[in-house]
């Protein structure tokens, strides 16, 4: 499985922009050097990079920044969310309803994955279910930043108290728990 360096390039950019340079600089040097020279001097946002470089990412975002915790990719995925969606994007946003958010983040999928199928399986006033299947080499760090992007599209088109959790998962696929105030 591959993904696209849009979604890498945007973590990167979060993490220096939450933690710092130094951080940035610690987490690149903690990756596997076969892994990291994938990504260095620089992600071309177009290029697509196995599945590996984003879970070492990720395993050295809990190591170094989580203290052994995943939630700092979520955190993180929330500010690679607003950085990927500024903007006129951001507008689009603020106008969208939810349901029509829901179906887009379907299709955008396959901007950033090469497989994987999302489906919103419930969606009512507040709350949604989603169901990823199809994908391979996830950890949780990469569902946990998913789940943070989410919270953060909804957090800019408006919901209050948005929260999403990894509520399963696996390294093909999860379960996403989204709650939120209209």
């Amino acid at each position: 499985m591959r993904q696209k360096g849009a979604a890498i390039k945007s973590t990167l950019e979060a993490i220096g922009t939450l933690h710092g340079e130094a951080q940035l600089a610690s987490v690149k040097e903690r990756i596997p050097a076969h892994l990291r020279a994938q990504i260095e001097p620089r992600v071309l946002p177009v290029a697509w990079y196995p599945v590996e470089v984003t879970a070492a990412i990720h395993e050295a975002i809990r190591d170094l920044i989580g203290g052994g915790s995943w939630e700092a990719s979520h955190r993180i995925g929330v500010e690679a969310a607003r950085i990927d969606f500024t903007g006129v994007y951001r507008v689009f946003l603020r106008s969208m309803q939810y349901d029509t958010m829901w179906d887009r983040a379907e299709r955008a999928w396959t901007n950033y994955n090469s497989q994987g199928t999302p489906r919103w399986a419930e969606r009512g006033p507040g709350h949604a279910t989603g169901i990823i299947t199809g994908v391979s080499g996830f950890n949780l760090g990469i569902w946990e930043a998913v789940a943070g992007r989410l919270e953060g599209l909804l957090q800019m088109s408006g919901a209050r108290g948005a929260a999403i959790e990894v509520k399963a998962f696996s390294a093909t696929g999860a379960q996403l728990n989204a709650m939120w105030l209209e």
